[in-house]
């Protein structure tokens, strides 16, 4: 240990040499050297006989000297971190499927004009339900989008997913042809759903009645919320982040972060982010109904969503999908695309409320 020493005091006295600033310099030197003997030999393995109070106060010194001696090595390290904020992110597609129309500006300007997507359902028999009504799409077809086989075999959440992404690519400019050129590793898809394939899981169900024979063989894959982006991505080559999140009503917001943050990080340089669902079908309006949480106002439809409203019943239920292209500034740029907003940034939060609290609000 006497070999081992002098480098280590050495070390040591450099980093703290301003704390002995007021005795004769003789002395000083030695009792560095005894204090660095001591050190080495005993207080490093746990063998230090000083009182406590005095390994308390050399155990203060010593860490203060330890701190500013790592101080210049943990200033490289900082540096070699990616600079998030340095990684601008733009929105440079936007792909909808909705019951106010399947174009971004024709869905806008229904908006603006004030046009409702309420009407009552048409997709199943609801006469013995409360409520009849929901923001239905009426009219929709995948052809162009989505092959005629898998169209035949998917929940409708899917082939929203896949026709709204594949708008949103189109609505950017990344024709197959402009997609051909990127690095596919860097481009990801992150389109979530809150409920998932519910009538390709019901109907197994029902199959089963009969034999499992009857069943789809894909109902278990398609029925979970991540299948939509694991096809979308599949069918584009797409080898980035892929994944969905389902928060419920929350989920677009929490893909459409979470895509941000990967390109910010510098782990991708397009993102496909967005939501959809389909949960109109016969169990997920009686689920709705069972714990009344629904607007029963079906003979006003059009005025049956109305959350901020004193004579609020309910919320109502509703399909589609929603996607955008999220893409680096710089990336953007140099393929000329046009650039609708900038993301500037959001976070997470959690209300931290009773469920039932906000559910049942409407009724008390």
């Amino acid at each position: 240990m006497a070999a081992a020493a002098p480098p280590l005091c050495a070390w040591l006295v450099a980093a703290g040499a301003h704390a002995d600033c007021g005795a004769d310099e003789h002395h000083r030197q030695q009792h560095r050297q005894t204090q660095c003997l001591d050190a080495g030999s005993g207080a490093m393995f746990g063998l230090d006989r000083r009182p406590l109070g005095a390994r308390r106060r050399g155990s203060a010194r010593s860490g203060m000297a330890m701190s500013v001696a790592l101080q210049p090595e943990r200033v490289i390290v900082e540096k070699k971190r990616p600079d998030v904020k340095q990684r601008r992110v733009v929105v440079t597609g936007m792909g909808v499927v909705t019951p106010l129309g399947h174009d971004p500006d024709v869905f806008y300007n229904n908006l603006l004009d004030g046009h409702s997507g309420i009407s009552e359902i048409e997709t199943f028999d609801c006469s013995k339900f409360p409520t009849r009504i929901a923001g239905e799409i009426k009219s929709f077809s995948t052809e162009g989008w989505v092959v005629p086989k898998l169209s035949k075999r998917m929940d409708k959440f899917m082939l929203y997913l896949i026709t709204a992404g594949k708008k949103a690519l189109e609505n950017g400019g990344l024709t197959e042809e402009v997609r051909n050129d990127l690095d596919k590793t860097r481009c990801g898809v992150l389109i979530g759903s809150a409920m998932g394939g519910m009538k390709v899981f019901n109907d197994a169900i029902e199959a089963l009645r009969v034999s499992y024979r009857k069943m789809n063989p894909f109902c278990v894959p398609f029925a979970t919320t991540n299948m939509g982006s694991a096809i979308l991505a599949m069918d584009l080559g797409w080898m980035g982040p892929n994944y969905s999140i389902s928060t419920a009503c929350a989920t677009s917001n929490f893909c459409i972060l979470n895509a941000a943050n990967h390109i910010r990080r510098g782990e991708a340089d397009v993102m496909l982010c967005g939501g959809s669902d389909a949960p109109l079908i016969p169990i997920g309006l009686g689920g709705f109904v069972a714990c009344r949480a629904l607007s029963q106002r079906n003979s006003d439809p059009t005025k049956a969503s109305r959350p901020w409203d004193m004579d609020r019943d309910g919320f109502v239920m509703g399909e589609g999908a929603g996607v955008l292209v999220l893409e680096e500034l710089e990336h953007a740029k140099q393929r000329g695309a046009t650039i609708y907003a900038e993301f500037l940034g959001g976070s997470f939060t959690c209300d931290a409320y009773h469920n039932s609290s906000i559910l049942f609000a409407p009724f008390k």
